[in-house]
């Protein structure tokens, strides 16, 4: 079973000591020259001491990338997300995951090539981070963000069936866990505004064809 230390809502502030970094979190999930296949808790462990949203972050930004298309993975990632959520919305002081889902596998040259699709808007994500409306990224107001990419895995599992479908979704559900991670107010705006944004045109699409 893996532990990861996240930054409880009591703390109130990232550790001085540990620079998060998006580049450095997909840098540290690459698989190794020799690695056929990754578990999820590998994955998982290799983040390191970070808190729960840079879980969700590296989840979130994975199911943006190409690995989305892979057939029933949405509704396994969704189970995850709720997970992790979860237990951040609840305060606790280290995650758990089943071992069942530490166990599930992914295949690392997959896992590469996702990497590799991500490391440009990685980059750009650090090199843009703002460090404002940081009180946005604190308790309670964090645990807003929790259930808003809570309300989003759920949608996932029925559209499992359709390639892709989640991607959209996903990259409001990685704003807002990137604003989390890096501390900073201005991605969890854009998140809340993205996702808006999707939820109106959906809406208006679905209107539309009925």
């Amino acid at each position: 079973m893996t532990l990861i230390s996240p930054l409880t809502p009591e703390e109130g502030r990232p550790d001085p000591e540990i620079q998060v970094s998006l580049t450095a979190l997909l840098a540290a999930i690459r698989p190794k020259a020799n690695e056929e296949w990754l578990t999820l808790g590998e994955i998982l462990s290799r983040i390191g001491q970070r808190s729960f949203a840079a879980s969700l972050l590296v989840i979130a930004l994975l199911m943006v990338s190409p690995l989305s298309a892979i057939p029933f993975l949405p509704s396994l990632v969704a189970v995850v997300i709720l997970l992790i959520a979860g237990q951040a919305i609840l305060g606790r002081h280290h995650l758990w995951l089943p071992r069942i889902l530490m166990q599930r596998s992914v295949s690392a040259e997959k896992l590469a090539r996702a990497v590799d699709w991500l490391a440009r808007p990685a980059a750009w994500i650090d090199a843009h981070r703002s460090g404002r409306w940081v009180v946005l990224t604190l308790w309670p107001m964090s645990s807003l963000a929790y259930l808003v990419i809570i309300a989003v895995a759920l949608t996932w599992p029925p559209l499992s069936f359709v390639p892709f479908s989640t991607t959209l979704s996903a990259v409001g559900m990685a704003m807002l866990a990137a604003g989390q991670t890096l501390r900073d107010g201005i991605f969890v705006l854009f998140g809340y505004a993205y996702l808006t944004l999707l939820i109106t045109g959906v809406s208006v699409a679905v209107a539309g064809v009925l």
